[in-house]
């Protein structure tokens, strides 16, 4: 009996053993599939697989609902390769399903879905200063196929073997061998480029071969403002302490205010802004192409130049002319044109959500955001109804429907939002979508009534709580890579209001047009508070698409889902800089800032067609 139960306790074992083998095998062949997606598509179409067949890489996709053959060639195949008979050949059908997987060879697939799988198949892989450094990653790669997937034509395996001296040990790798490949001998398709960043900082390298970015102190310049918040982009004063700690320990320095002028800073590529961060044209490309035109600066120029003679042209001549002012009348052609101008106003935060507080009572400045941005956008509707243009409020406070010039030290709390039935802001994220579904459905409103989209604007009004060193407005625009495909909330709370959409829909080429006009809309603004004299952020980081938060890229609710083409979140100062906190207690200041925000307005619609946008 006890041989019998030792036999039997093998056999299972044994079993046990096997089943685990084979799940492992199981689970080694689904892993050879990598999901990725197209940058900037962020839909569940966009989600493709890359993997080896058993002979090459291949690519797996799906044709979106509706997409026919020559629809999904154009979107996904090469100029040589794009064609029906294509896709047939690889659907192996002449029906097209939405569910169902096409795997096709890479040499038929375009560059964009190319570069994309080849970064997800190869995760190692990384652009250097003198060649893009390719890891062997599994046992199938050869020198041959590597260069099949990377170089252009006529580079091939023996160009690869001679340029890492592989001679010794021919066409054979083995798995964490590193092979280099030139940037002339990439192929363009794949659209890699040599990593650079741009000036005032300098590309360097360790005795490791890691790059990073190198800045050299100037006179008067600190850590936390000339190069944390600089060249990092972080704002946020947590964020903006850790890195420059970071910093510190990473250059060996005990203090901050130990550091030299001329003295050089390292500084990881990874925690740079994209605006520092640039590529070095593949110099496979040809000489007489370039992403910028060459009028650029002129015409840049020329729309500054009009902006300064806009507000001039529309003001009654029997008023004389003040700086920074408007003039309360507007032309008879602008009475009959009213209907056609239209911005949408929103105040940030207000009832139970304060928004920033900064200042205290015993130094005499108390401020709270929700109430000085309410008291601006006050002015700001006045300035602009005065001149003939129709305002959308987003929030109204019974008790105070005017400006006033002394702020209160308490918080009002009695502000709402003008949803069907009116919400009666508590919480700051319920009121930021509830805000979502409220501007939609004023541009949804507009759009039925036949009101152009480029006449509609929108504008939210907030105060900045950043790091005490920056000072000065600045203006968010929505990024279109921080959109997602749609937008909708379930809960009660959305459902009871007559504004609720279920689902909010965004287009990327939408969001790419939004983010063009927005950004435009935003530049226009930081010049007005510039002429003036406001204070603003320094030019290269005043008009921004994208907030870090926790070393993620965010942006407010309001913004990133408004479907507005024209859509600007607008920070009007750092509340927790003691300058502009102690500068928005004034009555004037303020006046000053409702003033440059209504000029943008008029100069925004001034660069094409006069004050009044035309049908």
């Amino acid at each position: 009996m006890k041989l019998k139960f030792i036999i039997f306790s093998i056999l299972l074992l044994f079993n046990l053993t096997a089943l685990a083998d084979n799940g492992a095998a199981k689970s080694e062949k689904i892993s050879n599939w990598k999901s990725f997606s197209l940058p900037d598509k962020t839909s569940r179409q966009s989600k493709m697989l890359v993997g080896w067949n058993g002979r090459r890489l291949v690519v797996k996709l799906k044709p979106k609902a509706g997409e026919g053959g020559y629809s999904l060639a154009k979107r996904v195949l090469v100029p040589e390769y794009r064609s029906l008979k294509t896709i047939r050949k690889y659907s192996k059908t002449r029906n097209l399903y939405k569910h169902r997987y096409i795997t096709f060879p890479l040499k038929v697939i375009n560059g964009d879905i190319r570069s994309s799988a080849l970064k997800a198949s190869f995760l190692n892989d990384k652009a250097t200063h003198k060649y893009w450094q390719h890891h062997v990653t599994y046992k199938w790669e050869t020198t041959s196929m590597i260069a099949g997937l990377f170089t252009k034509k006529g580079i091939k395996a023996g160009n690869l073997v001679r340029f890492n001296k592989m001679r010794r040990n021919g066409n054979v790798l083995q798995i964490g061998d590193i092979i280099k490949i030139p940037w002339k001998w990439i192929s363009p398709e794949l659209k890699l480029r040599q990593f650079a960043v741009k000036p005032p900082l300098k590309l360097k390298q360790d005795k490791s071969g890691k790059l990073f970015a190198q800045y050299q102190m100037q006179t008067g310049d600190t850590l936390y403002s000339s190069v944390v918040i600089r060249f990092t982009g972080r704002l946020l004063n947590d964020e903006v302490n850790q890195i420059a700690n970071q910093l510190l320990k990473l250059n060996n320095i005990s203090e901050a205010r130990l550091i030299q002028n001329r003295q050089k800073i390292k500084i990881p590529l990874e925690l740079l802004s994209e605006e520092y961060i640039g590529s070095k044209k593949n110099e496979n490309l040809p000489r007489n192409i370039s992403s910028t035109p060459k009028n650029a600066e002129n015409i840049e120029a020329q729309k500054i130049n009009s902006l300064k003679s806009v507000p001039k042209a529309k003001v009654d001549k029997k008023i004389k002319n003040k700086p920074n002012t408007i003039s309360s009348k507007s032309n008879s052609s602008d009475k009959k044109n009213v209907h056609k101008i239209h911005v949408i106003l929103d105040s940030g935060h207000g009832g139970g959500d304060p928004g920033a507080i900064a200042g205290s009572k015993k130094n005499k400045d108390l401020i709270y955001e929700d109430e000085v941005v309410y008291d601006i956008s006050r002015r700001v509707t006045e300035l602009l109804k005065n001149h003939g243009i129709i305002v959308h409020n987003t929030l109204a406070d019974p008790n105070q429907k005017k400006p006033i010039r002394f702020l209160s030290h308490k918080h009002d709390k009695d502000e709402q939002l003008l949803v069907t039935p009116r919400y009666l802001n508590r919480n700051s994220r319920t009121g930021a979508n509830m805000r979502v579904y409220l501007v939609n459905h004023i541009f949804h409103k507009l759009k039925k009534k036949k009101v152009p989209k480029k006449n509609i604007l929108f504008i939210s009004l907030h105060g900045d709580a950043l790091h005490s060193s920056l000072r000065g407005a600045m203006v968010y625009y929505p990024d279109r890579r921080l959109r997602r495909g749609m937008f909708g909330l379930k809960h009660k709370i959305y459902r009871k209001r007559k504004e609720y959409n279920p689902s909010l829909t965004y287009k990327p080429s939408d969001n790419l047009y939004s983010e063009k006009l927005s950004k435009s809309f935003g530049k226009i603004i930081i010049n007005e508070f510039r002429k003036s004299k406001l204070p603003t952020h320094r030019v290269s980081s005043a008009v921004r698409g994208y907030l870090y938060r926790k070393g993620r890229k965010t942006l407010p609710a309001v913004l990133r889902y408004s479907k507005v083409p024209t859509s600007v979140l607008v920070e009007i100062a750092n509340l927790n800089n003691k300058h502009d906190r102690r500068s928005l207690l004034k009555s004037k200041t303020r006046q000053q800032i409702a003033l440059a925000i209504t000029n943008s307005v008029v100069a925004n619609f001034g660069r094409t067609s006069g004050l009044v946008a035309k049908l």
